[in-house]
């Protein structure tokens, strides 16, 4: 039988972060977008939607990440009370899916992270 281990990461390092009103995340992740088209998804955790954008992965960050450390470059959140399973800017019909990640312990505990923030 194939031994099995879970080893979750310790920390989560943020570069930048970036507090939004929800309808203007939206309308930024809409831009570029082909008019009618999917975007990228949110992750929603805790009334707070989130969209972050990860270091390219190499050998440094390869090497964080076994050590249990992941690194954000950038993260957005706006508040969203409700979990909705997706977004649609209006102008022009581009939907963003929204991933419900409450039970993920990183983007749980990033969500309680920005709550504190002023």
């Amino acid at each position: 039988m194939t031994k099995v281990t879970f080893k979750p990461y310790e920390e989560l390092v943020i570069h930048e972060y970036q507090k939004f009103v929800l309808d203007d995340m939206v309308k930024l992740r809409s831009i570029g977008m082909q008019v009618g088209s999917i975007a990228p998804n949110f992750q929603w955790s805790d009334g707070l939607a989130m969209w972050k954008e990860a270091f390219p992965q190499n050998e440094e960050m390869t090497k964080e990440n076994l050590e249990g450390r992941i690194h954000w470059l950038w993260l957005a959140c706006a508040e969203m009370p409700e979990y909705k399973p997706s977004l649609t800017f209006k102008e022009t019909s581009i939907v963003i899916p929204v991933m419900n990640v409450s039970d993920n312990p990183v983007f749980s505990g990033a969500a309680k992270w920005l709550k504190e923030q002023k």
